[in-house]
């Protein structure tokens, strides 16, 4: 993850209310510029930093919805 991904994905969980989320989502229309490679690669980053607890306020469910992590955000 690039230090411009991930101020891109701080500034979307800024604006994300609490509550259960994907990554797509969370980023919103940015996410459709990013290629496909950039998009599984960023998924599988965000995820690594999520359970080391990089991104503070975030949880990972350990479920899965349509294919994409689902996370929690909680405050």
């Amino acid at each position: 993850m690039t230090a411009d991904q991930e101020a891109m994905i701080r500034e979307a969980l800024a604006a994300l209310p609490a509550g259960e989320f994907h990554l797509p989502d969370a980023v919103g229309p940015r996410w459709d510029e990013l290629w496909i490679g950039e998009k599984v690669g960023l998924g599988n980053d965000f995820l690594k930093h999520v359970r080391q607890g990089r991104f503070e306020g975030v949880e990972d469910t350990g479920r899965k919805e349509h294919g994409l992590h689902v996370y929690l955000k909680t405050g």
